[in-house]
């Protein structure tokens, strides 16, 4: 007797790994050849997304996000058991690149937990305690899909439905890319690599640090130079360091270039 007290006890406590048996293993296995998470990136292609710090609205956690729910294509703010203490600090940027850190899958919902690879302002306190820096935000994507998930063959709609706000390509350069030229930016200077290798396009290497002017968004810089060795943020600048050069950046645009 006590032990089926028990199972009604955790079957009730664990919805979400009960939730995710019902998902058959050929869609999950189909789907994230698209997203997978830790090694997806996608940009975002809806304006007006929430979004806030992983570090939570005291700057005391690690894995922080703030939560909507995608229903019939519109979002709204997630109000489930676990999402009531949600802040926003911020709104993703349309084209802004998103790593995927982590998938659940809940029946005929899934949710993608999203981290931006671009740092977002983020103020605390009031008044004389009040402080202003750049901090990782995230976004939890809740997809409720408008159709029964049977199988592998409903992978493609659900990438479809999923795409209507996220991009997903296999690498970090190549969401670039796609950004960049969503956002007018400029042109792609890289061969993407299915396998996660790029490699340059013969007269990419003559792209010089003199390229890089007062004015240019992160991403702009990105597509020049790649990513930083090391960065550095205090207040609302940003200090970017390369082999040759060092990069200060006010408010998300370069603001002086130091050879």
């Amino acid at each position: 007797m006590r032990s089926r007290v028990m199972t009604a006890i955790l079957a009730f406590s664990t919805p979400a790994a009960l939730w995710a048996d019902k998902v058959p293993a050929d869609f999950r296995a189909e789907f994230e050849r698209s997203f997978r998470p830790k090694r997806t990136y996608a940009v975002v292609v809806k304006e007006g997304v929430p979004t806030t710090s992983i570090y939570g609205k005291e700057g005391k956690e690690s894995s922080a996000h703030y939560s909507i729910d995608i229903k019939d294509g519109r979002w709204e703010t997630s109000s489930g058991l676990l999402d009531t203490s949600q802040v926003s600090v911020d709104f993703l940027n349309k084209g802004e690149v998103m790593e995927l850190d982590s998938t659940s899958y809940k029946d005929d919902r899934l949710d993608l937990r999203m981290v931006s690879v671009e740092a977002h302002k983020v103020t605390r306190g009031a008044i004389i305690f009040k402080t202003e820096k750049r901090e990782p935000v995230a976004t939890n994507f809740k997809f409720f899909f408008p159709f029964k998930v049977k199988g592998a063959s409903d992978a493609p709609a659900a990438v479809k439905y999923v795409g209507e706000y996220l991009r997903p390509f296999p690498t970090e350069q190549e969401a670039r890319a796609f950004a960049a030229r969503m956002q007018g930016g400029r042109p792609e200077v890289t061969t993407p690599s299915r396998a996660g290798a790029t490699a340059p396009i013969s007269g990419a290497t003559t792209t010089t640090r003199k390229e890089i002017k007062p004015g240019m968004t992160q991403l702009e810089v990105i597509e020049i130079l790649g990513k930083p060795e090391k960065e550095v943020s205090f207040e609302n600048k940003q200090r970017w360091t390369y082999p040759d050069l060092t990069i200060i950046f006010e408010n998300g645009k370069v603001k002086e270039v130091r050879f």
